[in-house]
């Protein structure tokens, strides 16, 4: 029913980028004080689209993240040589605007009518939790493109300002400081008004406060090489909240997908569209993982060893889809999996152990004792156990990568870091450590590793072979954004020339978000 009824407004937002405000003033979304008393169905039936939203549930996964954040986080990319090999992988970016759709047809839409309507007022609740799933969206869409529609979204200008990524960042602490009291009081109030429509904690609202607390912490280590202040403030409000964060696997956010599969078993199984990266055959076969036979599956291919693990380099030549299929698919469990992860307490025990490194109030553990956490609550997410062992290990490394199709294509360790935490590292040997295990703990949800690799320069991944950006991309410098949308240009385009002047670039691959400074981590 919800696509049904909203598809018209989605489609005139799409087509003239939010200028029909007067549209909203009648739309679909309408909550009048009966329908709304009744159970809150008319208020809490769209929360279920904000929540499966932010990493979506569906097979769009594929434009919208499998060929971005994935492929550049180098956690999975395709055997399929799409659009003659000349697609995202290689640097002709040739899918971009699914985020960018979704974010303005799916997500701020809702916000926006609940705000027309008094939501906030007379159900404040559901207004702060869907503004908590509104930044987690927009988060992800800022983070790929950079200056973004967001102050300005429904204005009846003709023009459409952007806004640039420091002032949306600070637009999202802003908006949590308003709704975190607010869940707050409901959690300890024990309110149930959730529990119909919430498809991740079963309408415990503490949860949902933990939740905001860690997406402010994530949001903070974001930023905190381009606005070290304010980055410290925010991170130390997130720990000092009541509720906390996200510290036990019980809290891990996991959306349900409800009747679908997976939408990772769709594109794997199915279409036989994405692979295990090299980049994970060589970190977690060098580091004897055992997460290795979680996340993925032993190849399949007669011409390799029979049970190993294979990957394939992002950004080769690939002559046909046969050339690479029988490369590791994903672990099996996704063919039953009912959920979609977008945020666990090993992230948040990383995020915390970043903090401390840098001098943060991250609560009562050391930079060290936290990342001991955060692979022991990824061991135990995994259902795995012997994380000592693992913890302690400091010999095993990255391994080489050989290509048995073609030579051209393999390579040399990318760094000798170890797991094992010596406090006689240094702050840059440390981070490594620590984020190359962010890394690993935060599969399959490419878009944030890709997003933490940019900003650190961590995990160490490997340089395309094939680079057909026509020169916009630096190979050794890695993609650094997504290109805006075509309609953005045809109905918008005033509004875009401001959002480029706020990037301070052109619009290409190759020009950096505002977090991503390119200057030394400490």
């Amino acid at each position: 029913m919800f696509r049904i009824l909203v598809l018209p407004l989605f489609l005139l937002i799409l087509m003239s980028c939010t200028k029909q405000f007067d549209e909203f003033n009648t739309n679909p979304y309408g909550v009048t004080d009966a329908s709304a008393a009744q159970d809150f169905n008319n208020i809490g039936s769209y929360l279920g689209q904000l929540q499966q939203n932010i990493y979506t549930v569906t097979a769009d996964l594929q434009l919208d993240q499998n060929l971005v954040g994935d492929a550049y986080a180098q956690y999975l990319v395709p055997p399929t040589p799409f659009v003659s090999n000349k697609n995202n992988v290689t640097y002709k970016i040739t899918y971009w605007d699914a985020q960018w759709n979704k974010s303005y047809e799916k997500v701020m839409p809702v916000l926006m009518s609940y705000k027309l309507k008094g939501v906030d007022i007379t159900y404040p609740q559901f207004y702060a939790w869907a503004t908590v799933l509104k930044i987690f969206t927009m988060q992800r869409t800022t983070d790929n493109y950079g200056p973004i529609i967001y102050s300005n979204f429904g204005t009846t200008s003709s023009i459409i300002k952007y806004d640039s990524q420091k002032d949306i960042y600070y637009k999202f602490f802003d908006e949590l400081d308003s709704v975190i009291p607010i869940l707050s009081k409901y959690a300890d109030d024990k309110n149930t008004s959730f529990t119909n429509f919430d498809l991740a904690y079963g309408g415990d609202i503490s949860k949902w406060v933990k939740t905001a607390n860690s997406l402010r912490l994530r949001l903070a280590l974001r930023i905190s090489k381009v606005d070290k202040d304010k980055a410290k403030l925010e991170a130390e409000k997130a720990i000092s909240q009541k509720y906390g964060v996200i510290d036990d696997n019980s809290s891990n956010l996991f959306v349900s997908v409800g009747s679908r599969q997976h939408p990772l078993a769709i594109i794997c199984f199915n279409w036989g569209d994405t692979r295990m990266c090299a980049t994970m055959e060589s970190i977690l076969k060098g580091f004897n993982d055992p997460r290795l036979q979680v996340y993925f599956s032993p190849n399949n291919s007669s011409s390799l060893a029979s049970g190993d693990y294979k990957g394939i380099r992002q950004g080769i030549d690939i002559g046909s889809k046969s050339t690479y299929l029988g490369f590791s698919e994903i672990g099996q469990m996704y063919k039953t999996a009912k959920s979609v992860q977008i945020m666990t307490a090993a992230e948040v025990s990383f995020l915390q152990a970043e903090g401390a490194l840098r001098g943060w109030n991250m609560g009562s553990k050391t930079a060290a004792e936290f990342y001991a956490n955060g692979i022991k609550l990824s061991f135990a997410q995994n259902g795995l156990s012997g994380y000592l062992d693992y913890l302690n290990d400091a010999r095993s490394t990255f391994l080489d990568y050989q290509d048995p199709i073609n030579p051209i294509n393999s390579f040399k360790a990318s760094s000798n870091i170890t797991i094992h935490w010596s406090d006689a590292d240094s702050k840059e040997v440390k981070l490594e450590k620590i984020i190359t295990q962010k890394w690993i703990a935060c599969y399959p949800d490419g878009q944030e590793a890709w997003s933490e690799f940019r900003r650190t320069g961590y995990p160490k991944l490997i340089p395309v072979v094939v680079n057909y950006s026509g020169g916009t991309i630096s190979t050794d410098q890695f993609i650094r954004r997504m290109i805006y949308p075509q309609t953005e240009y045809n109905t918008n385009n005033a509004g875009l020339q401001n959002g480029l002047v706020l990037l301070g670039g052109p619009d290409t691959g190759g020009t950096r978000v505002w977090w991503d400074t390119n200057t030394p981590n400490f």
